[in-house]
């Protein structure tokens, strides 16, 4: 780790210095990358030094070199911080240049590609959740105000009527309720008056196009294409897929400003904070429209979220 992931994935600039290293968040993804990696090999558990047995990820050692590094960095001057939050305006302008390369592109599947793309951007706005989330909706997610699933089991059905309201459960849980669909917090989700502006509208147009186009989802919604970019997989969209996708369209748009796919839910939260703060003059109701929309039990994490300059360390002076 220290020899070859530090060396080979420095990004972070501290005072003083003109050679980046990696930070904190990155060691720590990369090991949790190792340990899932060991435990698909069959080794699960905590490490035992005298068997050989268990991850070795899940050390002792392992946790105090996470810790260690962390500090040292710290004291070096180093800063954590938060994605750069993304704007309704530019999100808006977003999803206008995709509607305008879906109009342009002369592929099929192309266009499904980034009508995919555009509908992705539109949920995480919308439903505040992270795009690791986002990557995993499946049909079965989607239910009728009463709790009823709106599609079969076998995926989608062609001419399934619009509802005007839907609430989602998500299968895989979130990060932070990873229990069953039975716990976790209804997210609701409503018909807009603005089609092109509307997440649920804009689904079954898209569900539609799969459906005439040969590709009817059956399980998952954001579905990734194989290496020969013909089809769809039946599985989940990955965060780096959505991370490239959208530095791809923030650039090639010249939107790119560094975001991210958590610059959404940082976004959405701090447009809905000062919609209430405006609608009410209280700064209190922001705080807490935020808390709701984001389905946070954590004041402290509020406050990270609508911090206005936690992103800041990550624009070169």
């Amino acid at each position: 780790m220290q020899s070859q992931f530090i060396l080979g994935h420095a990004g972070s600039l501290l005072p003083g210095m003109t050679d980046p290293v990696a930070s904190p968040s990155g060691v720590s993804g990369a090991l949790s990358h190792f340990a899932t990696l060991f435990e698909k090999l069959g080794r699960r558990g905590p490490y035992d030094e005298t068997t050989g047995s268990g991850n070795p990820c899940d050390s002792h050692e392992v946790k105090r070199y996470k810790q260690g590094y962390t500090r040292v960095l710290q004291e070096a001057g180093y800063q954590e911080s938060s994605a750069v939050p993304l704007t309704k305006p530019k999100a808006d302008l977003l999803l206008a240049y995709l509607d305008q390369q879906i109009e342009l592109s002369a592929s099929p599947f192309q266009k499904l590609n980034l009508a995919r793309d555009a509908l992705l951007c539109l949920f995480a706005w919308d439903s505040a959740m992270r795009g690791k989330e986002g990557g995993k909706l499946c049909l079965a997610d989607f239910h009728y105000m009463d709790k009823t699933p709106i599609f079969p089991s076998t995926g989608y059905v062609s001419g399934l009527p619009l509802p005007t309201k839907v609430m989602i459960l998500p299968t895989n849980g979130t990060k932070t309720n990873k229990r069953s669909r039975i716990h976790q917090e209804p997210i609701p989700l409503s018909v807009g008056p603005q089609p092109l502006l509307c997440f649920l509208t804009r689904l079954w147009s898209y569900m539609e196009e799969c459906h005439a186009a040969g590709f009817t989802p059956s399980h998952f919604l954001f579905r990734p294409e194989p290496p020969n970019h013909s089809s769809f997989k039946e599985a989940p969209y990955s965060t780096s897929s959505f991370i490239h996708r959208i530095h791809k369209h923030l650039g090639d748009s010249g939107l790119d400003n560094g975001e991210t796919s958590h610059s959404f839910r940082r976004g959405t939260l701090q447009a809905t904070s000062q919609a209430a703060i405006d609608s009410s003059l209280v700064i209190s109701a922001g705080r807490a429209a935020a808390a709701q929309h984001g389905r946070i039990k954590t004041p402290h994490i509020v406050d990270l979220y609508l911090s206005p300059h936690r992103h800041w360390p990550r624009f070169k002076p």
